[in-house]
């Protein structure tokens, strides 16, 4: 390899910033939308559009964020040049971080945007989870290095996104503000956010299981970079029972929220899926490798997405 840094390629770029990880904010996003249209028979395409561009972006910063990070805080030398995107393709370290800032400025550009469309109210929510974001990797204390990255990442992207997905199409049934000279006040429909949290922890569950199965597949790693993730914490033996009880809860939220009537009848098909479900579970269960069977939490997440999907489409489609 050549000491001169490389020109940045298109492939490059994509590999920096992970977009085939995408899925994890792509799918609450995009389900989040189409549960707006079944409950509130509400959609606004440019809110939709500003929305994706918004999260997408945001969510490459994170992952670009997490890199660059990774790869400035190598102990494992071997690691730093052969394993991160930076050392393996020889890298401009201050060319990424103009990346990372350009992706954070045109991700806030277009959240303004949104909050003026919107309610003044989405500026701290959005805030909050832009905070979450960028501290979960950059800091003297990231959360992906601490026992905190499973429970941020989860309702941060499982909850934050599936909610934000449904505020930017109906911000009047959830959370408005008024204004009359130096008084604001609040209408929040705190019932209808309950539901909307219940609705999201299959996302929750299953984005921290992305998260749980990363580290129990890096632990080995993760002690020689000196991050303590939280199978420092439990062991691993407690790690994979953790990720049992996540692959089992979203289908327990799935099937209580058809027999209280929040998720379509049809869903009750989604029981066809769950062989091979089980399937993917028990080989991450027998195996914790990264290149062989990490993947099987992806496919969890993205098969129980697209029933997910399937059925609010179904439900739309047929007006069940």
């Amino acid at each position: 390899m050549s000491p001169k840094n490389k020109h940045l390629t298109l492939p490059i770029f994509l590999e920096f910033v992970e977009l085939r990880t995408k899925v994890a904010s792509f799918f609450p996003m995009l389900i989040g939308i189409f549960w707006s249209v079944f409950h509130y028979q509400r959609f606004n395409l440019l809110s939709t559009i500003l929305f994706v561009l918004a999260v997408l972006s945001f969510d490459m910063c994170t992952t670009a964020i997490n890199n660059t990070m990774d790869y400035k805080k190598a102990v494992d030398m071997a690691y730093q040049r052969k394993d991160n995107v930076i050392g393996k393709h020889n890298l401009d370290y201050k060319q990424m971080v103009k990346i990372i800032i350009a992706l954070l400025i045109f991700a806030s550009l277009v959240s303004l945007v949104l909050v003026y469309r919107t309610d003044i109210l989405l500026l701290p929510i959005g805030g909050l989870c832009f905070l979450i974001g960028i501290f979960y990797t950059f800091g003297p204390f990231p959360l992906s290095r601490l026992p905190l990255g499973e429970p941020f990442s989860g309702i941060t992207m499982g909850f934050g996104i599936f909610f934000l997905a449904i505020f930017v199409q109906n911000p009047d049934g959830l959370l408005t503000s008024h204004w009359a000279g130096p008084v604001m006040s609040i209408d929040w429909h705190w019932l209808e956010t309950m539901i909307i949290f219940w609705l999201s922890l299959p996302f929750v569950c299953l984005i921290a299981n992305i998260m749980l199965a990363n580290n129990l597949c890096d632990f080995e790693q993760d002690l020689k970079n000196e991050r303590q993730t939280l199978i420092y914490y439990i062991g691993k033996e407690n790690g994979i029972k953790l990720y049992t009880l996540l692959s089992i809860l979203p289908w327990v939220v799935w099937y209580l929220g058809i027999i209280f009537g929040q998720i379509p009848l049809v869903g009750v098909a989604g029981v066809v899926i769950i062989p091979l479900y089980a399937k993917h579970l028990k080989a991450f269960q027998k195996e914790q490798i990264k290149r062989l069977t990490f993947v099987m939490s992806i496919k969890n997440f993205v098969l129980f997405s697209i029933m997910y999907l399937v059925t609010l489409l179904i439900a739309i489609i047929f007006h069940l």
